[in-house]
């Protein structure tokens, strides 16, 4: 779904420094966790806003459902009107090359029927088959066409100029408001531990509410080598910020960048691709990152295809005054992703996948191994509607117990439910009301449940949180 997928802009930040005065000295939370919430909090804002592309291309596939079977046309092979409908069905079932193959025979009987000519156009623009559609739309300009088919023939005409383009750059910005019950991630117990003493919360490490402000601004581009299989050069440079209302040493800066390439073929699919990261943390430089990420798919079936992902980052955290022991978490990251992407429909995804994440860090009880199950499943609904549901469940063994805090070893559960459900201004009754430019601006709705337990109850919290998020995308 345009799943712009994804899913929604949101960002869940796990912990908060905990100091307690001449008890014992400050103690930093582990802050890896929030390194993790701004990266999945671009990748779903990038992921809603292709859930949403794709849900309008569903729709319109979607209302040519008619019922026609090939049974049908072997009865009455003449009846154009009745071809006309099976090649609406083709098409909503995603059988583009029968569908276009039922519209030229049509045309070879009747080559003046308008309708059934940009129908033919657009199956041959979903078939990459461009200078064929562009002549198929050219010719329609030459004949008398009610306004709804010309705006239409228009519309593709520009969207096919603008896929021959080699290369092509986006600009996509998002902003939006949000709610957390417990932003601070105070514990549930309402104490914590300090050298295995149970101290009270006071103060600032009390459980608290607060309200953000979110903008999320990507440009990006793609170049395409010339080649028949499609190869292409990619890239894209991330501005994420987050601003608290109350709790302001939680505030967020990322600079994120990516340079990379995709290699096509009949058997794989790879896009390699140098990452690099900059995050403030209450405005000060908090972690630098610079890695390679891997990403490799491949369709299995018609409905089904796998991937697999590998990331590689060097984390080379800072001390600042928010959290003076920074540096212990210097080190490098490995993460892994299995899966596959089912469609059962097509207007469904069903994502199922497992990871494993290794983090090394300078001082051993900040790093650790964690095991990840993650289901995802998107929904295009109608005319550009869609959900987006997103469950994680994390398994977290920490290598070395931090005795400040308690002499065993940490290990947490982190359970993760996010629902986001969006549509464009134009569906929300805002079409007439407006300006043109902005009904294709994509309105998403999402909550969170974030549950944590872990062995020692400085790390067992809850949060809830809701978000509104607004994203328009330009292309040129």
């Amino acid at each position: 779904m345009r799943l712009k997928g994804n899913l929604f802009a949101r960002l869940f930040f796990c912990f908060f420094i905990l100091t307690f005065g001449v008890v014992s000295p400050a103690l930093a939370e582990d802050l890896a966790q929030e390194v993790r919430a701004v990266r999945r909090e671009v990748w779903s804002e990038r992921y809603a806003d292709a859930v949403a592309q794709k849900s309008g291309a569903l729709e319109e596939s979607k209302k040519f459902k008619t019922g026609v079977t090939f049974d049908d046309i072997l009865k009455d092979p003449d009846n154009l009107e009745l071809n006309f409908q099976f090649a609406q069905q083709q098409i909503a079932n995603n059988e583009l090359i029968g569908a276009a193959a039922t519209l030229e025979r049509i045309l070879l009987v009747k080559p003046n029927l308008a309708d059934v000519r940009l129908l033919y156009g657009v199956v041959l623009y979903r078939l990459n088959s461009l200078d064929e559609a562009k002549r198929e739309l050219d010719s329609l300009q030459r004949l008398q066409l009610p306004r709804d088919i010309e705006a239409q023939v228009n519309e593709y005409r520009k969207r096919i100029d603008a896929r021959k383009r080699r290369t092509r750059f986006g600009l996509r910005e998002t902003i939006g408001w949000g709610y957390d019950t417990n932003r601070n991630a105070a514990p549930s117990s309402k104490f914590q531990l300090a050298g295995e003493v149970p101290v009270g919360l006071e103060g600032t490490n009390r459980k608290r509410d607060d309200t953000h402000f979110t903008n999320i601004t990507t440009v990006d581009f793609k170049h395409d080598l010339g080649m028949p299989a499609g190869h292409e050069l990619f890239g894209s440079f991330t501005y994420f910020l987050q601003e608290q209302t109350k709790v302001d040493s939680l505030d967020i800066g990322m600079f994120q960048y990516e340079l990379g390439g995709r290699y096509k073929s009949k058997w794989i699919n790879v896009a390699p691709s140098f990452v690099a990261s900059n995050i403030l943390l209450s405005r000060e430089t908090y972690l630098r990152t610079l890695g390679l990420n891997i990403l490799m798919d491949r369709q299995i079936t018609k409905k089904v295809s796998g991937f697999m992902n590998f990331r590689y980052d060097y984390q080379r955290y800072s001390g600042i005054s928010e959290n003076t022991t920074g540096a212990q978490r210097k080190g490098p990251e490995y993460d892994y992703l299995w899966g596959i992407s089912y469609a059962p429909v097509s207007t469904m995804r069903i994502i199922p996948s497992i990871g494993y994440t290794n983090k090394n860090a300078k001082s051993r009880f900040d790093g650790y191994d964690r095991f990840n199950l993650n289901l995802t499943h998107t929904w295009a609904l109608w005319r550009g509607t869609f959900l987006i549901n997103t469950a994680n469940l994390y398994f977290d063994r920490y290598d070395e117990p931090e005795t400040a805090i308690a002499g065993r070893f940490r290990h947490d559960k982190i359970f993760r439910y996010r629902v986001t459900a969006g549509a464009p201004l134009s569906v929300l009754g805002l079409g007439k009301v407006v300006p043109k430019m902005m009904r294709d601006i994509v309105f998403t709705l999402s909550y969170e449940y974030y549950r944590s337990l872990s062995n020692i109850t400085n790390y067992a919290y809850t949060n809830n949180k809701i978000e509104g998020l607004f994203t328009k995308r330009w292309e040129f």
